[in-house]
């Protein structure tokens, strides 16, 4: 008769190899797909609330704080997969340089890229993320002031109504930069939308030239870029004008037919002619602030002509090397600390954007 013990031992052992080989498996696959590894954790004492700079930093802050630290870092793989260059921005760059972190309050992530960088970006990415990323470029939607004026559209695309475009012009997507999201969470800013993924996210600004310029032809492609931006995202705005006898560069009929197109053609129709018309200015900033509201900073260029890497929370970010002057430029004495309210309403780590839209009484 066998002995109960040794069949117990052999089953115990039979166990024991089926769950190595499941762990082989699956770390076979985390290599392939890093995205799968979602359990790591970026941010010091996550589970405890703290004090910094004295405000309350919730671990729900910080739950937060650690995927968007997640998509900094997927975003950085496949830039160093294909050797490109990007900064940290805005007030990613000032948590940097004045904590070391984030700053207490702030609840986004902004990073940069100069222009051919973003281009080179724009094209591999699609291929490149993979879910739960998702990779959210500013044009792929469907404006319903297209179909409205009987644009014909790809019906696949995330929607934007037009209680959106007319009250909120100046959000999201009608800004021509990319986020890369984690669909596995939810982000609710001021915009309040009914579909479409809204994953917590981390921006990618594009920088561009900006004035003054040195000649009369840099003069005229900045406007261009202008116009075919305000024509791209207010178009309403624009055919007011030209209605009205206002004088463009670009030619009126031409103008027309362009916002005829579907929004997603005219929004990479910009892309391809800002890239394709770049060139090395003295200053460089986001042409969406000049274009669209007439207040806009702009940047020594010479800032960007290299790297130095800073401690953020428990990683490393690249920083412009002449932080300091970029710094000064939107905030002054930078070191200086002034509370400002965030971006978001309210976020979960935890909840997918599906979920909350499907249960959520504020989408109802």
């Amino acid at each position: 008769m066998e002995n109960p013990n040794q069949a117990l031992i052999q089953q115990n052992n039979f166990l024991a190899s089926q769950n190595k080989l499941l762990e082989q498996i699956n770390g076979m696959l985390m290599r392939q797909n890093p995205a799968l590894q979602s359990n790591e954790i970026f941010i010091e004492n996550i589970d405890r609330d703290e004090m910094r700079n004295g405000f309350l930093v919730t671990s729900h802050r910080k739950k937060l704080w650690n995927v968007q630290i997640g998509l900094i870092k997927e975003f950085d793989r496949i830039c160093k997969k294909h050797n490109l260059r990007w900064f940290a921005y805005g007030g990613t760059l000032l948590g940097a340089a004045r904590h070391k972190g984030f700053i207490p309050w702030d609840d986004d992530v902004d990073v940069c890229m100069l222009r051919p960088e973003y281009e080179k970006f724009r094209q591999i990415a699609p291929d490149e993320v993979k879910y739960p990323y998702f990779l959210d470029i500013w044009y792929n939607y469907r404006l319903e002031s297209d179909d409205k004026a009987g644009i014909k559209t790809d019906n696949s695309l995330q929607f934007i109504s037009l209680e959106q475009e007319q009250q909120q012009p100046l959000y999201p997507p009608l800004l021509p930069f990319i986020k890369l999201r984690d669909s596995r969470t939810f982000y609710y800013e001021t915009v309040q939308r009914k579909s479409g993924n809204m994953g917590i996210f981390i921006d990618i600004f594009p920088l561009d030239p900006l004035p003054p310029f040195e000649d009369d032809q840099q003069n005229m492609k900045f406007t261009i870029e202008k116009e075919l931006l305000l024509a791209t995202t207010h178009t309403d705005f624009v055919k007011k004008q030209l209605d009205e006898g206002k004088k463009f560069v670009l030619n009126p009929k031409e103008l027309r037919k362009f916002m005829k197109l579907p929004y997603r053609q005219r929004g990479m129709y910009f892309d391809n002619f800002m890239a394709e018309n770049f060139f090395p200015s003295k200053r460089i900033g986001g042409i969406k602030h000049h274009c669209l509201t007439g207040k806009f900073t702009t940047y020594p260029a010479d800032s960007f002509r290299d790297i130095i890497y800073m401690p953020f929370e428990t990683i490393q970010l690249p920083a412009p090397i002449g932080y300091d002057e970029y710094l000064k430029e939107p905030y002054g004495d930078w070191h200086k600390i002034v509370f400002s309210r965030g971006h978001c309403i309210e976020w979960s780590a935890d909840i997918a954007y599906t979920e909350y839209y499907r249960t959520s009484a504020f989408m109802r």
